[in-house]
Order: C-alpha cells, then sequence, then structure tokens
C-alpha cells in the first residue's frame, strides 16, 4: 500500500514592481507532486508586460480574483475577449499558438491566477483551443462556514458541468475561523493547495501542516482515494489544484513544453517562421494574424 506522499511547505517571495509583481510556484521544488503542473504564479500587473509570445504542448489558465481589473486576451487562433473578475480564460496551446494578455485601459491593477498545465504527450499535437468560463458559471457551495467556488472540476458537493480541455479541480475556497473544509482526492490525482491569504491547517489521516499567506505544498502518489482536510485557523482563501499525474518528461523551452526534443524544436521554427500566426503591434492597435 502506497500512502499519501506530501512536500514540504514551499515559501514564496513576492518580487517584481508596481508594473508586475508575482509570487511564483515552480514543480522543481515539490519532487514531482505538482504533477500535472508545470507550476502557477499568483500575480498583480498594470501594463502589457510580456507581449505576444507562443505556447505550445501545455495550457496557460488565467483566473481573475474578484477585485482585479479587467484582462484582454488574445491569441493566434482568433481569440478576442476581455476577461472579467472572478472568471477564467483557458488557452489549450496544443502544436502551438501566439497568446498575448494585457489590462484594459491600460494601468489598471489586474490580479489573479496564472497556472500552468501539462498536456499529455499522446495529444500535445492537436490543433489549440481557448475557453472562457465567466463567474456567473462556476457554482458556490456554502456549508458551515465554507464557501467553495467550483472555478472548474468538481468537489464532494458541487460540479461545475463546463467541459474544459483537460481535467483539473480548481477550487477557490474561503473558511471561516474554527471551521473546515474536506476534499476528497482521487487515486493517482495529486492535489497542490496554495494560501492566497490567512492561515490553516492542511491535514490527512497521518499528519497535519500549518501554512501561512503565500506558503504551497503539494500532495500525491496514493494508491487510494484520500480524504485531505483544510481548517482555518484566522479567515483564509485557498486555492486547491488537483489533477491526474502524468508521469512524463517535459522537453522546455520558455513556455512551450513538449514530449521530445525533436517536438520541441518543431515548435521553435514554428513560432520562428510564423505558422503558429502571430499579433502584430502598431502604436495601440493589436492585429490577430491566424496560425497556417
Amino acid at each position: 500500500m502506497k500512502h499519501l506522499e506530501v512536500s514540504k511547505v514551499f515559501q514564496t517571495v513576492s518580487s517584481g514592481d508596481r508594473q508586475f509583481a508575482a509570487r511564483k510556484v515552480r514543480s522543481i521544488h515539490f519532487n514531482g507532486l505538482l504533477d500535472p503542473l508545470i507550476g502557477f504564479d499568483h500575480f498583480e500587473l498594470t501594463t502589457d508586460v510580456f507581449g505576444p509570445h507562443p505556447h505550445a504542448g501545455m495550457s496557460a489558465v488565467s483566473y481573475l480574483f474578484e477585485d482585479s481589473g479587467h484582462y484582454q486576451n488574445l491569441d493566434s487562433s482568433g481569440t478576442d475577449i476581455v476577461i472579467t473578475p472572478g472568471s477564467l480564460m483557458w488557452t489549450w496551446a496544443g502544436r502551438g499558438i501566439v497568446h498575448t494578455e494585457f489590462p484594459v485601459p491600460e494601468g489598471s491593477r489586474v490580479h489573479g491566477m496564472q497556472v500552468f498545465l501539462n498536456t499529455a504527450a499522446s495529444r500535445k499535437q492537436l490543433p489549440p483551443q481557448a475557453l472562457f468560463i465567466d463567474s456567473r458559471d462556476m457554482p458556490v457551495s456554502s456549508l458551515n462556514g465554507a464557501r467553495v467556488k467550483v472555478v472548474t472540476g468538481h468537489t464532494d458537493l458541487v460540479s461545475n458541468p463546463t467541459e474544459t480541455p483537460d481535467h483539473l479541480t480548481f477550487l477557490d475556497i474561503t473558511i471561516e475561523p474554527g471551521q473546515a473544509f474536506r476534499h476528497d482526492l482521487p487515486t493517482g490525482w495529486t492535489a497542490t493547495i496554495y494560501i492566497v491569504s490567512g492561515k490553516a491547517i492542511f491535514a490527512n489521516n497521518n499528519k497535519s501542516w500549518i501554512m501561512t499567506t503565500g506558503q504551497a505544498l503539494a500532495a500525491g502518489r496514493s494508491d487510494r482515494l484520500e480524504t485531505l482536510l483544510l481548517t482555518a485557523v484566522s479567515d483564509v482563501r485557498i486555492i486547491l489544484l488537483s489533477g491526474k499525474a502524468l508521469g512524463e518528461p517535459i522537453f522546455s523551452a520558455g513556455a512551450m513544453a513538449m514530449g521530445s526534443e525533436e517536438e520541441l524544436g518543431k515548435a521553435i521554427s514554428d513560432f520562428e517562421e510564423g505558422r503558429m500566426g502571430f499579433i502584430r503591434i502598431e502604436g495601440t492597435v493589436r492585429t490577430i494574424v491566424l496560425a497556417t
């Protein structure tokens, strides 16, 4: 029998400036327990920091908190949409896409999470997809001092029916002091816990961990269903991200994550030679040029 493995608690550090600041979590710190996540950023920005850039073989999932400004999303598959506060934009890159996001109007503060999710090697050469999920389409469950917004996926009490390109449970949880939330982790899945603000105790059947603002841990590799318990010490806001581990190697460059060196080389050349399409910027005007 394989018991649940739990990583060390990782303390993020906010770095950057008024234009862009983030607390960053990457898989290198979690001994493989973040899989299928590559990582995520808890960010704030006020300008178009990154400009148009390529993705391949993975997803960039942007979720805005309620106190955020609006965030414009453009990509070379033709997507042109404003991400509203509390909503999510899922850019599934497949074999390759050029993508950019920026605040509207320029200078407004955008506050959210961007999650980088690996795609199974067998699907990395499929065409890209883009999915917007409005906050109004995210069910909310409130019980005994715990409020859970099901951004994607499901909890024991409620499911979000939206079909996503890959299976990901994404929960935005707030808990009152002394109250708790339970989540059942399926066999073969991992769970990543991130404390947005406040203090909580994370526990399974064997051990507990105290976690505070900006800290993250990951758990997985159990051969049975596991019940995870989150108990609030103070008012706390928690992001829980969970998916089925892929256990596959990643060959990466920037925001491209492919299944082999050959695939990565192809993705790089596709971007450099314009086959992914691109986004032309002339002054303040951005024009989508579709992939060929």
